[in-house]
């Protein structure tokens, strides 16, 4: 360990003694760093004094923990977290409440990058590295998808490529499931004004479904289109829609089609195909379930190409060239058979003309 890597490991250990709240904590962890803190949690690194084994804590901030909203909220969140056991999913170990009323949320510490990280570091990943990455995401979340819990925030910083057997990072852990949702869960508490539901607009909407945008009642199918936004992602090394701000990428995802690949960026026309399917706009359209998804990249991985199935905004471009081709052809037969009229109108004015001369014989008598 470096000098400066001992100073900020002493500091991260230092912040974890101003907060008399975390004093409340089960005494079998031992805190040993502040991870990082976002706008409602903080995550800890913790060591259990009994088995040594490393965890992951999870915290509400203090000024959210005193909101019962919010505590609601957090509690949802553990529900559907602690629902899900999956070799891609990252375990919820334990959940509790201390005396002051700080919900807490205790999950496997891992170990590697996230595939934002790994993305932004060493740049796009090959075809194949890609592929294997998607089918392990498309099965964790289709896992959550039959315990009826969808994600809503899919995004590659939430996807953590752990070590393998080979000392390689391509084992997928999905991580947050902060503001995931259980579908139609009667035993679930009615929700409370601030709490994810139906009508309201959350997510990151860098990775966000038009039908999410909209407000409207979700299902899987938003996390198909997140992954398809992601899979895009991984392979351009950008989302697939950028804007000056939110409201300007949220009118793209519900507006425009999915971009093209960036000039220089190779992906074979069978994958593009699976990603821009995943992000169709209409659900009729788009893949019904993960396991959908899984089929067609597995069919990659064996050199079999996907059902060449045409895209919504193909489908318009052509139905636009038919209704002009459609145009054209029936504005040249409309011209003709006007100017057929003008002819016959024409010639029958002609032999009624009382005008016309008398043969030469005639005129000499």
């Amino acid at each position: 360990m470096t000098e400066s890597t001992s100073e900020q490991w002493d500091q991260a250990v230092a912040d974890t003694q101003f907060d008399p709240l975390l004093e409340e904590l089960p005494e079998q962890y031992e805190l040993l760093m502040k991870v990082r803190q976002g706008g409602m949690g903080a995550i800890y690194r913790a060591r259990n004094k009994y088995t040594n084994a490393d965890f992951a804590i999870k915290i509400l901030l203090p000024k959210y923990a005193a909101d019962e909203d919010m505590r609601q909220r957090f509690i949802t969140e553990a529900k559907a977290a602690s629902a899900l056991k999956h070799p891609g999913i990252c375990q919820v170990r334990d959940f509790g409440i201390t005396k002051s009323k700080m919900p807490y949320l205790v999950m496997d510490w891992l170990e590697g990058m996230t595939l934002h990280e790994k993305v932004e570091t060493q740049g796009p990943l090959s075809e194949r590295d890609a592929i294997a990455i998607f089918i392990q995401i498309a099965s964790a979340i289709g896992h959550a998808h039959k315990t009826k819990v969808i994600h809503r925030d899919l995004k590659p910083e939430h996807v953590v490529l752990c070590n393998n057997e080979n000392h390689e990072q391509n084992d997928v852990r999905i991580v947050d499931f902060g503001i995931a949702k259980l579908i139609h869960d009667e035993s679930a508490p009615a929700p409370k004004e601030g709490l994810t539901m139906d009508g309201m607009v959350i997510g990151t909407p860098l990775y966000m479904s038009p039908q999410q945008i909209k407000g409207v009642k979700l299902d899987g199918a938003t996390d198909i289109y997140s992954l398809g936004c992601l899979m895009y992602f991984t392979m351009a090394g950008c989302p697939p829609f950028e804007g000056d701000n939110y409201m300007d990428v949220m009118y793209k995802h519900v507006n425009n089609p999915p971009p093209a690949f960036p000039h220089g960026v190779k992906v074979s026309d069978d994958l593009t195909r699976v990603i821009f399917r995943a992000m169709e706009k209409e659900l009729s359209d788009r893949y019904k379930t993960m396991e959908e998804v899984i089929s067609e990249l597995k069919k990659l991985t064996k050199g079999v190409s996907v059902e060449r199935k045409a895209l919504s905004h193909h489908r318009a471009k052509a139905k636009q060239n038919w209704i002009t081709a459609a145009y054209f052809v029936g504005g040249f037969i409309a011209m003709y058979f006007v100017s057929m009229l003008l002819q016959n109108a024409f010639d029958a004015a002609d032999r009624g003309s009382p005008t016309e001369k008398a043969p030469v014989a005639e005129r000499k008598k």
